[in-house]
Parts: C-alpha cells; structure tokens; sequence
C-alpha cells in the first residue's frame, strides 16, 4: 500500500518495491526515512537505492549494508552540518568500510554496490550518485534523468561499471542539489527497471497514474517482466502532495511564542534566576548577571524589543543558543539549560569571571609575544569546535573573548552562520548578521564567498592588535568597499610598531592576514604551527632592517660613513 505522510507540513505519498525476478537471489536494496521531529527540519526525508554488483561475490551484503547503514548514519550526523557533507561524508565512510571488507576477505571482489540517493529539505531535492541506479523526475508531463549512468554497454544488457561504492578506496560522488515543487514524482530504480524499458515507456507509465505512486511502482515492475527483465527489479517512487505554506505566518507565531522580556532591574527574579546587575546593554541585546537559588551565577542575554516584529532577527536570536549548545569546547562558552519553564525569550551561558581581551590589550597595552601566542592558540581551538560544525562564527573580536581562569573563551554566537540551517528556505527575509567592521576579512565588505579563512583573517588581525595596538592596513581598511580596494592596502609589519616581534611570526601573521583567501593558510592549525616554528621562507623578508640581513656590512658601512665624517672634520679643522 501507497502511504502518505505529512513531514514538517511537507505532505507526500511513497510507494515501494523490489522484486527477486529470475535470479536467485535479490541484490538490490532499497529503503526511506521520514523523520517527524526536528531531524526533518535539519536533515529533511532521504530515500536510498542499491543495487549490489553481480560480479562480487558478497553484492547482497553490500548493498543492504549500505541502505541500513546510510539510513542510520546520516541522521546521526551534526545537525549543524549541510546536507552535501552529511551526505558525503557517510558515503565515503561506507565505501572504505566496505572497501576494507573486500580486502580482507574477498581480494577485492566482494563487497561492491551502486547506490543512488534522493534527499528532499525545505524545497530542494539533494541527489548523489554512484553507479547505475537512477533517479528521474517528473514534472510537468515531463521525465528528466537527474542522474548520469556510470556504466559502459558493450553488447545488449550488458555492460561494465566504471564507478561503484567498494570498489576502490577513492570515491567519486555525483551531487546535484534542484528545486522540489507541488505535483512533482521522484522515481529511483535500478538497470532491472530503467534497462529493459524506454524512456518513452517510463514516461507514459508517470503521466498516466501520476496520482498514485503505487500504480506507477507496480505497473512499471510489471512492465518490466513483460520486456523480460532477467534482473532483480527495484523502485520507489515519492510524489509532492503539498509543500509548506511560505507566507511566514505560522513561522512567525511559532517563534513568538515566548514573549520579549521588559529591561530588568536588580534583584528581579525571572523563571528562578535573580538579576544582579547589567553586563552589557547595545541596540540589539542585553547581557544581565543571573544566579540561581544556590548561587549558581550565568549570564542571561535577552533580545532587544527594538525588533520585537522582525521575524528574522527573531529567528537568528533563537539560533544562537541552539548554536551554542552544539559547539562543544573548553575554549566557547557553555550554554545553560533553564531548569524551569520559560516565561521569557532569552537564553543563559555560564558566567566566566575576568577580563574581555579588549579590556586586557586596554590594561596593559602591547602583550608579550608569548602571551600573545597563547591566546591565539587557544582561539584557535574554540574556533575549530564550530568549524567541525561546519559553523562560520563571523564576528571574532577582542570584546567577544574573555579571558577567564583556564584561558581564553570565546562568549558570543550572535553572527553565526550554519551551513545546515542557511541552505533551509525560509518564509521570510533571513537576517545576515555581519561582524565589526574592522575585524572582518574584506570578502565581508564586498560580497565575496565566506569560509573558515575569514575567520582565520579576524583571529590574526586579533594577534596583530595584541602584538601592537595597531591595525595592520590602518585606517583605510574600514573605508574599503570593493576588492580592488583592498588589494591597494599595503600590510604594515607589525615589527614597524614592536621591535620584539620576532620576523617569522610578523611573516605568518602577514600570510593569514592576506586580502586574497587562497593565499592565507589552508587550516588554523598550519597558521598556529608557523606561529611557534620558525618557518624559513618569513626569515628573508625583504623588509628585514640592514643590521639583521647583513650585520657585518651594516658595521661596515657605519664606520666607513664615520671614518668619512672623521676626514671631513679634520680637513676643515686644517683650513683655520
């Protein structure tokens, strides 16, 4: 029976089958997910295809192995994490497993399948691909093949793969990410199918039962027979009902639904948490000090009523503690869960006594290198907890880093940016949130691509500040607006205004600090390596003062200038 489902007011119908046929036993697998809770907002409904390779001794096992494991895997992956590398991250951990099976056992001939798979979040349809299995869609009493046969016929049915899941252990996955519409019918079949008829056939079977997928699975099965299909048969089909209303109404109630609190005072108590004072207080949020009954102490920070009708700015409010309760790590801030019911919008972090790094540079001035190294280091660390979570942080400056007992943490998720959350479509104008000017990489300035990089480019530019006081471009950075402005800034060595900083780490500083992205380090952790070893090419800048590059020709040039000046004295002194 055909069933239908209602998915995060995504309504569809899905039908599926897989038939043994004449061969002895099926290799082919099939199987669907359709999450009702939260997973099918981040990680929306997957359908899987497979198709074990005949000539392996073990295709049964692979390909079952794969939808089993592929169904379960991928929605235990970070919810933070975009569909694309979900998705492939599970494949390519699935293909050495099954890889290394074949080895063991088999001597490479094992352990080998095809696999298609279909996974439809808010409004768009993410494909990858491997092998024969296909995936069609239709629309409009249209067919479209969505994906590309990995096959070589060589002589009627037959043919030789090219790519397959085990069959070697580098992957080569098809992506293709298109837009999901009402009235669409995705079908996923295997060569038992799609080989035996045309096109043409496929496609009249689709238009002529488009209101049921159970029609279409069984009628193109029975098709199949008919064309003497001498394979094992396989499909599923999924059709769009109704997709969710984009008006934002309901979204926007949703996020409502916990009220703005007023501007507390001391000694208000809210849900249990006694205020004791305000930390922070700016046109988009408040900082207030909390404590519990025990005396427990947080920080509660609360939204601004300056946007209590804008649903995005509401939405990314609601974000940052989901954000940060994913971001694991000694060096960001842990989120406090509110042990009773909320009666406000607002979220908690745990209260880190000591000073913001701006307060620090503030009080003491220029930090030693040393220092200054430590704490780079240790931002480096809280910033690769939220690019595990495939999670750009955005607004890294010295007012969002304190430095408490155990080092340097990083306090604020206010400017995020989560690929998983920012391919969902939303009913309404999605916020973007910006960092500070003068700490963020130029691509923020002129709309140029984001990546982990641009937080590299604020994390040095934080260094250079403790290194210096200065910033490394000066004044004209904040005026800069397109890329050819920032590509007539000239870097200043940080050496220029402290002396102590030795040339190697001034040349690894300049390198992350680079207007072009490609030219900065690949990951944080290279840029921290240069930053405590010495590397050779930052030791013969050409901007290295005379007496370092050539001390003995520096001394030489200095008394052969006093030795002048010697002669030039004593020959007008002979002349009196």
């Amino acid at each position: 029976m055909s069933t239908k489902h209602l998915i995060n007011q995504l309504e569809v119908e899905i039908f599926q089958s897989s038939l043994r046929g004449e061969k002895s036993e099926n290799q082919d697998a099939l199987g669907a997910r359709l999450p009702e809770d939260d997973l099918a907002v981040t990680k929306g409904i997957a359908l899987i295809i497979a198709d074990g390779v005949s000539a392996a001794e073990a295709a049964r096992e692979a390909s079952h192995s794969c939808v089993i494991g592929f169904l379960s895997d991928y929605y235990a992956t970070p919810d933070s994490w975009s569909v694309k590398q979900s998705a492939q991250c599970v494949l390519q951990s699935l293909n050495r497993w099954l890889y290394g099976r074949s080895q063991i056992h088999i001597q490479g001939r094992g352990f080998i399948t095809t696999m298609s798979v279909l996974i439809i979040k808010s409004g768009c349809a993410h494909i990858f691909h491997v092998g024969d299995a296909r995936i069609y869609r239709w629309r409009d009493n249209d067919l479209e093949q969505l994906t590309e046969d990995h096959a070589h016929h060589y002589s009627g049915h037959r043919h030789y793969l090219s790519r397959a899941i085990g069959a070697d252990i580098f992957l080569d996955i098809d992506y293709r990410m298109t837009d999901v519409r009402k009235g669409d019918i995705y079908l996923l079949s295997t060569d038992g199918i799609h080989d035996f008829l045309t096109h043409r056939q496929i496609l009249e079977v689709m238009s002529e039962h488009s209101e049921s997928t159970e029609e279409i699975v069984t009628i193109l099965n029975g098709r199949a027979i008919e064309a003497k299909s001498d394979d094992n048969m396989s499909c599923q089909a999924i059709r769009i009902i109704d997709q969710p209303d984009q008006k934002g109404d309901d979204a926007f109630r949703l996020l409502k639904e916990l009220p703005f609190p007023p501007d507390l005072e001391p000694g208000q108590i809210v849900d249990g948490w006694k205020v004791i004072r305000q930390i922070h207080a700016s046109t988009r949020s408040q900082l207030y000090l909390v404590e519990d009954k025990e005396g427990a102490r947080c920080v509660m920070k609360t939204p601004s009523v300056n946007f209590e009708d804008d649903p995005g700015y509401i939405e990314r409010f609601v974000m940052e503690g989901w954000i940060g309760s994913r971001v694991q790590s000694p060096y960001v801030v842990n989120i406090v869960p509110s042990t009773e019911k909320r009666t406000f919008l607002y979220y908690l972090t745990k209260y880190i006594p000591g000073l913001t790094l701006n307060q620090l540079i503030e009080e003491r001035g220029k930090l030693e290198v040393t220092d200054a190294i430590d704490i780079t280091e240790q931002i480096s660390k809280g910033l690769r907890a939220f690019h595990r979570k495939e999670t750009l942080h955005q607004d890294l400056k010295p007012d969002n880093i304190v430095i408490g007992k155990h080092g340097a943490v990083i306090i604020d998720f206010g400017s995020c940016l989560v690929a998983g959350i920012d391919e969902i479509q939303g009913p309404f104008q999605r916020e973007v949130a910006l960092g500070t000017i003068d700490y963020s990489a130029p691509e923020y300035h002129y709309g140029g691509k984001r990546s982990e990089r641009s937080d590299q480019f604020s994390l040095a530019l934080i260094l250079y500040e403790m290194l210096t006081g200065e910033h490394p471009y000066g004044r004209q950075f904040e005026h800069c607006k397109t890329l050819q402005d920032f590509q007539r800034l000239k870097y200043k060595p940080a050496r220029t205004f402290s002396p102590m900083v030795p040339l190697w780490i001034d040349g690894a500083i300049n390198r992350a600090l680079s207007v072009s992205q490609e030219q900065r380090y690949e990951s944080l952790s290279e840029f921290i390596y240069d930053l405590k070893h010495p590397n050779p090419k930052y030791l013969c800048a050409t901007d290295r003062p005379l007496i370092e590059k050539h001390p003995l020709l520096f001394w030489k040039i200095v008394s052969t200038l006093l030795l002048v000046g010697n002669l030039v004295f004593f020959y007008l002194l002979s002349f009196q």
